[in-house]
């Protein structure tokens, strides 16, 4: 364990002993600012605009394809390739070329070199050996001949929508269809992020609360998170979306949402003393708001709605309807979630989708079968394809429509 890790257990411990919620975001507010004053500059001393980098990386996720272009993303590094390029999970790559730093209160918090030269200068397998960043290696491998099977067996961008839905890549994704999924704040879908493993646990704790009871529903919850998280790749970004996500299912185990929320800042915090540089990774601020979002905004949401509902149908069996169900189920999350993360994808992307919720409620509902299709499918073969192909043509007609 490292010192950075050792020191943010000891102030867990700390600060879990503190009583006065106030105190306790002063002290961390505290120790951010020390964390991030401290940070190292990641370029040479000597740096100038017009000068040359050279960044050695391996590579232990796949990387992201356009029909334009390759994205490969290590750290803060932003390093994007002029069309398709493979390189594999494990792979050593030395990458050189001009690069652009992005800075916030002078520090450097993401560096982009573009259309660099670059060599593959060694590959590791992890056979016969086992080393740090070996399973993500092989969850990278497997990850590549799963894409592989779906683009075989399904056309554009039905593919690139299948896997990134169940795996959490792109493939090679039409660029049209791309800035449709931005354009109608359905990003969320294909891309291992807190968004979606935020809605995704909290329907299914909705959906198998009823039949279960609470302590099985909550086993089965953390379950199909550590599943996500591991199928995605179990990158970093995707683990702590899975522990922004597991923060919602601790709010239904306690019965007790201000536990859950507190645990929710003291969790945020950690992590950023771990790494102040989360503070400006849209992975992470997605993660915290979409999470907050449901402990917040969803209790309010649906109080507000029951009450309205109430008052006019006062004496109906409306408490009792399969819409009620639907509505608690999809749209109160999907509300919750999508009013918290307009600032963030405002902030970055320079507008937001109004009717993104709209689109949310008509896609949302059918995630949870083409993830159990797609899965299907990397073994089915083509007959399994065709099946999960009527769903991902619908997803993609009502993207298009709105889009």
């Amino acid at each position: 364990m490292t010192n950075s890790n050792n020191f943010a257990v000891l102030t867990l411990i700390w600060l879990n002993q503190m009583r006065s919620s106030v105190l306790k975001i002063i002290c961390i507010g505290s120790l951010l600012l020390l964390r991030w004053y401290f940070l190292p500059s990641p370029l040479p001393t000597e740096w100038r605009s017009e000068s040359e980098v050279r960044y050695t990386a391996t590579i232990l996720d796949g990387v992201e394809h356009t029909d334009t272009k390759t994205t490969v993303r290590s750290g803060i590094w932003d390093i994007r390739i002029r069309g398709y390029t493979k390189i594999i999970p494990g792979s050593r790559v030395k990458f050189e070329g001009v690069v652009e730093p992005k800075m916030m209160l002078g520090k450097v918090t993401k560096i982009v070199m573009v259309e660099p030269s670059f060599e593959v200068v060694q590959h590791t397998r992890c056979v016969g050996s086992f080393h740090t960043g070996c399973v993500r290696i092989i969850l990278g491998e497997w990850r590549e001949k799963w894409v592989g099977i779906l683009q075989k067996t399904l056309p554009e961008p039905m593919a690139s929508l299948a896997a990134g839905i169940l795996l959490g890549v792109k493939g090679q994704m039409p660029t049209d269809f791309y800035q449709a999924l931005v354009s109608t704040g359905t990003l969320h879908i294909v891309a291992a992020s807190g968004y979606n493993v935020s809605i995704v646990a909290e329907v299914l704790m909705k959906v198998v609360g009823g039949v279960v009871s609470r302590g099985l529903a909550i086993g089965l919850g953390i379950a199909g998170i550590v599943m996500y998280v591991l199928i995605a790749g179990g990158s970093a970004s995707v683990v702590r979306a899975g522990i922004m996500g597991s923060l919602t299912l601790i709010a239904y185990y306690f019965g007790r949402p201000t536990e859950a929320r507190r645990l929710l800042w003291v969790t945020g915090g950690i992590m950023l003393l771990i790494n102040p540089l989360m503070l400006v990774d849209i992975g992470f601020q997605l993660s915290f708001v979409a999470t907050a979002g449901l402990l917040y905004l969803e209790p309010w949401i649906e109080r507000l709605h029951s009450g309205s509902v109430g008052a006019l149908h006062s004496g109906s069996v409306w408490g009792q309807s399969g819409l009620r169900k639907f509505l608690a189920n999809y749209l109160y999350p999907t509300l919750a979630a999508s009013i918290a993360t307009l600032p963030v994808i405002w902030w970055h992307f320079g507008r937001v989708s109004w009717i993104s919720p709209l689109v949310n409620i008509f896609i949302l509902p059918i995630v949870p079968l083409i993830m159990g299709m797609s899965a299907l499918a990397l073994i089915g073969g083509q007959f399994t394809a065709w099946l999960v192909y009527v769903p991902l043509a619908y997803v993609v007609w009502v993207i298009r429509l709105f889009g």
